[in-house]
Formats: structure tokens, sequence, C-alpha cells
């Protein structure tokens, strides 16, 4: 058996490895494998710069290839931190009284430059800032910066990102093995599930990076989501917990990872590109919103009614005709004697009746519905997701329609957007339709509905002239 190895043509670090057998069978492998040879790379272990080296190595398929030896462990660098004379913190003072606890109690107790936290109180804004990138042997993706607007506080800090289990399920062992690595190197803080779905490790000295990485790969965890790659996937708990989820959110995100792990810790998209899984249109992960390809678990046939337990939920008091004149569809009926009805052809599947009746679920003819190009923040401001696909099987354990579907709708980012444009600018820029026809995708009605229509809307009191509307 021929294995094909792209190494680093000055220290030799393997980058990738393939088979010859892969490579004529697997086009998405042969596409990175051309990718790759054609383009400059940074090597993630010496970071020199250039083309990758090819070598061809013959393995017995019986035997298999030579055990390489262990590298040796770096030793860890003396532990530095800066220290800061506190200062007066009033604010910080004010918020620790009180009979309940604090945060600002439990700051203090951290390395953290408390001043940081107290100018942002008084200032009522942030003292940190984005600062880039810091380059780290053995992590391709880089390690984000946070600057400092207070240099004469402290100058900044490091933090990595870890890619934390599925459902966020962290065993004792493994957070206890977390929390010894964040008070051993940085300021002694996690930042535990963040918006982009994954763990920070906050305040790490330039020095202490590599060895608070190597301790952080050795419990188990990878670390990544930096750069022009995929960025660490975020999932609504699914089926672990909620009984309205559509399809087995866990293990779609599982399969994500085993499938595009390579995109995720190695950059090479125009700019970054976020991927959230919402188990139904609630979407508990705002992936509407902020996700530039998302995942929305969908149904197609009528809502399941149990006469009997809406019946008794109406009999207890339940406001069964404020639940049908608010329906977005106009769909539900209710008649005492007959219960509740709906029109399914009206139905928009969003699962208001569902959130609101006990009795009502959804239905199940059960997929995703692919949707495309939302953000928050960027060139042009924020953005909510199209629909890309309606409807789309949703088929464990690999889910492969949906993951090429994906793949296909990547490529035609990679290959038509400008250098820092994200997915809903470039869409913005060429039309939905144009993105249609190169995705190869014929546009349908139901790509003008959206699952979810029902965003919250905050306001000021002085901002309505009339009081009684709140």
């Amino acid at each position: 058996m021929e294995k094909i190895k792209l190494c680093c043509a000055k220290c030799g670090f393997t980058i990738e490895e393939y088979t010859a057998e892969e490579l004529a069978t697997v086009p998405r492998k042969e596409k990175r494998y051309k990718y790759l040879k054609a383009k400059s790379s940074i090597c993630p272990s010496c970071l020199a710069s250039g083309r990758l080296a090819e070598t061809r190595v013959t393995v017995d398929a019986a035997t298999g290839p030579a055990p390489k030896a262990a590298p040796a462990s770096s030793v860890a660098a003396p532990i530095a931190h800066e220290v800061h004379a506190e200062g007066d913190t009033p604010m910080m003072d004010a918020m620790s009284t009180g009979h309940f606890p604090s945060h600002a109690v439990e700051l203090k107790k951290t390395r953290y430059p408390a001043q940081m936290y107290e100018q942002a109180l008084q200032q009522r804004r942030t003292q940190w800032g984005y600062g880039g990138y810091v380059s780290l042997p053995g992590v391709a993706s880089g390690v984000l910066v946070r600057a400092s607007a207070r240099p004469e506080i402290t100058k900044g800090s490091n933090f990595v990102r870890i890619m934390d289990p599925c459902g966020n399920f962290f065993s004792t062992k493994s957070m206890y093995a977390l929390c010894d690595i964040a008070d051993k190197y940085a300021y002694g803080l996690l930042h535990l599930l963040s918006t982009g779905g994954d763990l920070e490790l906050l305040g790490i000295p330039t020095e202490n990076l590599k060895p608070a990485v190597e301790e952080i790969t050795a419990i188990g965890f990878d670390i990544g989501s930096t750069g022009d790659d995929y960025r660490t996937s975020e999932e609504c708990i699914g089926p672990a917990k909620c009984d309205l989820t559509l399809y087995d959110t866990l293990g779609l995100r599982e399969a994500w990872y085993k499938r595009f792990l390579d995109d995720v810790q190695y950059p090479r998209f125009p700019h970054k590109i976020k991927c959230k899984f919402s188990g139904c249109p609630n979407d508990c992960v705002r992936g509407c919103q902020k996700a530039d390809f998302f995942l929305c678990g969908v149904y197609r046939d009528a809502p399941k009614i149990n006469q009997e337990k809406v019946s008794k939920w109406v009999k207890d008091g339940g406001d069964i005709a404020t639940v049908c004149s608010r329906c977005p569809g106009k769909c539900l009926t209710w008649k005492n004697g007959d219960g509740l009805k709906v029109d399914n052809d009206s139905c928009l599947h969003c699962m208001y009746c569902s959130n609101k009746v006990p009795g009502v679920r959804p239905g199940d003819d059960r997929g995703v519905a692919i949707m495309v190009g939302g953000k928050l923040r960027g060139k042009f401001g924020p953005m909510l997701s199209k629909v890309l696909v309606p409807f789309m099987k949703a088929e464990p354990p690999d889910y492969k329609e949906v993951f090429d579907a994906l793949e296909r709708f990547t490529e035609v980012y990679d290959a038509n957007a400008r250098k820092k444009e994200r997915v809903g600018d470039f869409i913005l820029r060429i039309g939905i339709d144009e993105f249609y026809r190169l995705c190869g995708v014929e546009p349908v009605p139901q790509m003008l509905a959206q699952p979810r229509t029902n965003f919250f809307t905050h306001w000021e009191p002085e901002e309505v002239k009339d009081e009684r509307r709140l």
C-alpha cells in the first residue's frame, strides 16, 4: 500500500497523509490534496512558509508503518504573570456587598487585572479589544489575542479555544484538569460555553502558550476555531433533554467534526465560517441570526394533537382562544366537543402551538432546512439567514447527504468570495439568485418562508410614546 505525505519542506513535519486508494476513490480528499500542493502553506511545527514537499512511502498492509518515536515533551516555561497594584475598585466593591454570591468577589480571587473590569464598569464599555492572532507551533489556526485599551494596567492577553464535547457534557475529571491548567498557566478563569460553542482559557502569557496547549491536548481536547476556517460548531441540547427536537443534533455535530476536522484546524477559506445546528425552528442557538451555515430541524406533515391533553389544559385554565388568534399561519381552530383542529396547508410549522399547548407536538415527516448567510457583525451589518434547501432528510450515522450539500456550498463560497468576505456579504454582493445558480439549487416557493419569523425586539420605555403598548 502506497502512502502519500505532504510535508513541510524545511522541517519535514507531516501536514496531511493519504493513501493512493483514497485519492482515487474519495473526491474530497483528492481535491484537498491538489489544493494543498498548489498553495503556499504555513507549517504548524516550525512556522516556515512555502510549498509543501511530497513523499511517497510503501507500507506493508499487514504490519503497518513503523511506530514513530514519541516527541520529547517540552519543558514548561516558568510561570510568568504580570503583577499589578489593585488600586481602588469602588464599583466592584459595591457589587461585592449583600447576601448573595458576587462574581466581583470571585474575580478578585483570580489573577485577572481587576482594574480592567473596574474601568469597564465606570466607563460603561469594555477595555478589551480584538488583537489578532499569535502563531504557535502545532496550532495551525493560531491563538487569539485580546488587545488592551489600557496598557498602563495590562498589556493584553492570549486565549485559546477548546473544542468541547457534543452537548457540553464534560466529565468531572476533564473539568478538574482544565481548571488546573487555567490556574497554572492563565488567569485562573474559564469562559464556559461561549456563543461559538466552545470553551475558552483566558489570560495566557505568550511564553506559557506552548506548554498550556500541550497539556490541553494531552488530556484529550483539540485546540482550534480561529482564523479563516470552519469555526467550532454549536448545537442545541436536542434529544438529550428536549422533546421538540426534530433530529439528533448531538449525533450530527459529532459526525460533522469527524468529517470536517481538518477544515476546523487548518484555515483555507476566504473568511471564517460558522456552523450551527438547531433541533427545531425555536432556534435556541440563534443560528438564523449568527451562522454562515445553519441546519434547522423542520417537519412537513401536520402537528400531532393529543385531544385529551389539550382538553385537560383548556379545562385547567389554558387560554386556547389566544393561542388560536395568535397562530402565525391562522390555521388553528377550537370547538368544544370537536377539539383542536389544524389546517396543514396554512401551517407554517413554526412551533408556536407546540410551545404553548401541552398535547401538540411536531409531526413525523422530519428533516432539516439548510440556511445560509446569517451574521451579527460585518461590513454590511446584521443579516438573517436565507433558505437554501427547505427540506432534506438527515440520515444517521454519517448524514452524508446533508454534509455533501454543505461541502458543495462551501466550495462555491471558497471559489468565488473575496478575501475577508463573510458568506452573507458574498450573497449580498452577487445576489441570492446567482448563489442558487452556482450551488445548482432550483429555487422553489418554500425558500421564501423562513422557519422562524418571531424575533425578539428590545426597546426603551422612553422610545414608546403610548406606554399602554408595553
